[in-house]
């Protein structure tokens, strides 16, 4: 039991800090860790949960980089692929639905490491529109099948050429908002239990230390330091999905 506890704790420690300074990866971090105690219909709402809770802080923080007009056909989209992805929650192969995301992670990371620089897809607006629609709805399936809503977006935040700002003002309150829909679809089929009540309540301390200082290391990236972590976290994330 106090095993579980301690991997459970530092899963979330980890996790914050990575998601303060980076703005996404808590699920694939803390699932990594936390899917060694506890079962995947467990950690998937403790994900979202301890995931929203972190966002909340650091959308506040970001609040001023938040624009709407970049983050609604993201939110329209995912509103489409949540109920999908919390429906196929226990119909999915969760092992192999993350190892797949796991080698499209290495493969994509590896390869941009190659590149001076990110390449930029350059789109018409209503092409722009429709494209990051169709990426917040493959996030939506994402968190709610698995929790790792982020992925798809973040990843597609850099090849739209935005800012790390931008980006975050984007992919931030995406994911906050994400795991919002998704908790109250996993409420709705019963998802949420007292154990995950209590797992939550022990992992708030972790969460606030946590994401006070990945916020402090993110404003201490430069724009190529945020690509290279970025990728960094992408290679990792992708490895450990593997194993």
């Amino acid at each position: 039991m106090w095993f579980d506890f301690g991997v459970v704790l530092v899963g979330a420690l980890l996790a914050a800090i990575v998601s303060g300074s980076s703005g996404f990866a808590f699920a694939l971090i803390a699932s990594a860790i936390w899917l060694h105690v506890l079962a995947p219909s467990e950690v998937v709402p403790l994900a979202v949960i301890c995931s929203m809770l972190v966002n909340l802080v650091m959308v506040w923080h970001l609040r001023r980089e938040v624009k709407f007009r970049m983050l609604w056909p993201f939110l329209a989209g995912a509103m489409i692929g949540v109920p999908i992805g919390v429906a196929a929650l226990h119909q999915l192969d969760a092992h192999l639905l993350r190892q797949g995301v796991g080698v499209l992670l290495v493969f994509y990371s590896v390869y941009m490491f190659r590149q001076p620089k990110m390449p930029i897809v350059r789109l018409s607006a209503a092409g722009g529109l429709a494209a990051d629609g169709a990426v917040g709805m493959l996030g939506g399936f994402m968190g709610g099948a698995t929790s790792l809503n982020g992925i798809f977006p973040t990843l597609w935040c850099g090849l739209r050429g935005w800012s790390k700002t931008e980006q975050r003002g984007v992919f931030q309150p995406y994911i906050l908002i994400v795991h919002a829909m998704t908790l109250a679809w996993l409420g709705g089929v019963g998802e949420l239990t007292m154990r995950t009540a209590q797992n939550v309540l022990l992992c708030i301390p972790a969460l606030l230390i946590g994401g006070w200082a990945g916020l402090r290391l993110f404003h201490h990236v430069s724009e190529k330091g945020f690509r290279k972590m970025i990728l960094l976290l992408f290679f990792l994330s992708g490895i450990g999905l593997i194993m």
